[in-house]
């Protein structure tokens, strides 16, 4: 009896135990895969809208800076006469696929005039395949087919309006003389939806022409 009990011990488990096993082990991998795939899912996602983000608030930045530093000269863009306004904004402005704005900044640094250049700069936005792009020119008085240089700043743009608030309402228009006390640019974004920013030109200086 006693042999008999020990040989039956040691015969081992049995092939459904052994498939049970298999099942559970099976499972458990599953799981662990699923929880670890989430994980770096969520961790890529999370990396990605901070990137988003980051480019959000660094297209902000260039936006307000450039604002702050309008002055009231009239803008000519690839060689054709000045624009008799000092803040231009049209559909398809500068090839873009909504609406683009141009206009012309001081402040860009070049010190003891060491380039040839001065220091206005002539700044545009657009958006091209759903990008929101900045540009620039090396010369405040672009000559004809003068490429700029471009500066993208945000993915996923469409839908760009502007509004301009001057007596005392917003209105869809510019002024017929001057800049408006404030800009409102509404965009729409993939990772934000909606985006609405105001913006004020701080300042209003005339330049010459010269």
């Amino acid at each position: 009896m006693i042999n008999q009990r020990s040989q039956t011990s040691q015969q081992g488990f049995t092939l459904i135990e052994m498939l049970l096993s298999l099942a559970i082990f099976a499972m458990l991998g599953v799981a662990t895969y699923s929880v670890l795939n989430n994980t770096i899912s969520n961790k890529e996602q999370i990396e990605a809208q901070s990137a988003q983000l980051t480019h959000l608030q660094r297209a902000m930045m260039f936006i307000e800076n450039d604002f702050q530093q309008v002055v009231q000269r009239k803008i000519r863009l690839n060689g054709e006469p000045p624009i008799d306004k000092y803040f231009v904004a049209e559909p398809y402005l500068l090839d873009s696929e909504d609406i683009g704005f141009a206009f012309i900044r001081d402040g860009w640094i070049n010190p003891v005039m060491i380039l040839p250049r001065s220091e206005l700069q002539a700044v545009g936005y657009r958006v091209v395949e759903g990008v929101l792009q900045r540009l620039y020119f090396n010369y405040v008085d672009s000559d004809r087919g003068e490429e700029p240089r471009i500066q993208d700043l945000i993915e996923g743009v469409s839908e760009l309006k502007l509004q301009y608030f001057y007596d005392n309402e917003w209105q869809e228009d510019l002024p017929d003389d001057g800049l408006p006390l404030l800009v409102r640019l509404t965009f729409l974004t993939d990772a934000f939806g909606e985006i609405e920013r105001v913006f004020a030109f701080i300042e209003e200086t005339e330049v010459d022409q010269g």
